[in-house]
């Protein structure tokens, strides 16, 4: 058996970026795959792109859209594939035979999730590298890589889609929806799925009010209330340890330091007895 596999590209106004993310899903040698692009309206060579490949697009529609989330959920709902992926305008899969590599065998489990690679200027900056284990914990604090993650496009229909209300963190709601709260099963890939060029994106403010307000109203969904109040205590102190942690690595920092500090307390206690 093999499994089937639909590949969602959303973008906007990045013709570059969506050329590269195309061309590197066409020649991939695993062929049980349709592609689909979601593009906003592009007012650049964007739909001149998609025009050139056409042939090779199952399914794509330029159209004014509420914004990334509201994007990718068209293209969940146009898709026939057991699996999703999400590779945006600018992303690209690593190499001809990722998909390939990553099928080769039967897959059963919800989520696929493989590594990616981040770049800037056609330089690595980052590799992510998804957990061993998906407690809550590693979701804390941090997500995985939507363009590395392969999910089955049934938990859409049981779970509901993207949340179409959040800006930046509703990748990263359903990971805590389905993942967490109720168990769905993972898989951890040994494979590097795609480059994620942060050129071909905006940064995300994660200092900015919107932001944390996104992140504050998901942790306060009643279940996570049992456990979420010990996390930030616990993220906290280790906060609050931090520089203690950065000075010890610097050991002979550290040896001085520690040296000052006996130092003194001998002289405290010379001073006394003299004192006395």
């Amino acid at each position: 058996m093999i499994n089937s596999l639909s590949i969602i590209t959303v973008n906007l106004n990045n013709a570059e970026g969506l050329r590269k993310t195309i061309e590197s899903v066409l020649v991939q040698s695993f062929i049980n795959f349709e592609y689909i692009i979601i593009d906003g309206g592009s007012t650049d060579s964007s739909i001149d792109v998609i025009q050139y490949y056409s042939n090779s697009i199952h399914y794509w529609v330029s159209e004014k859209d509420n914004g990334i989330y509201h994007a990718m959920n068209k293209g969940i709902l146009s898709a026939k594939g057991e699996y999703l992926l999400f590779l945006n305008s600018g992303d690209y899969l690593y190499t001809t035979n990722t998909l390939s590599d990553v099928f080769s065998i039967y897959h059963t489990e919800d989520f696929l999730c493989g590594s990616s690679v981040i770049s800037k200027d056609d330089k690595v900056i980052h590799v992510t590298n998804p957990p061993e284990v998906h407690t809550f914990l590693a979701y804390y604090r941090a997500t995985i890589s939507h363009q590395a993650t392969f999910i089955k496009r049934y938990l859409f229909n049981l779970y509901g889609l993207y949340r179409e209300d959040f800006r930046y963190n509703s990748d990263w709601e359903f990971w805590i929806r389905t993942i967490i709260l109720q168990n769905c099963s993972t898989r951890k890939l040994s494979v590097v799925i795609c480059n994620y060029d942060l050129n071909g994106v905006s940064s995300i403010n994660s200092e900015s009010e919107e932001y944390k307000r996104e992140v504050q109203e998901v942790l306060s969904i009643p279940l996570l209330q049992k456990f979420v109040p010990d996390y930030e205590s616990q993220w906290q102190k280790k906060r609050e340890m931090a520089p203690l942690y950065w000075v010890k690595s610097k050991k002979v920092l550290f040896k001085l330091i520690s040296f000052l500090y006996k130092l003194a307390g001998y002289y405290n206690k010379v001073k006394n007895k003299i004192y006395y």
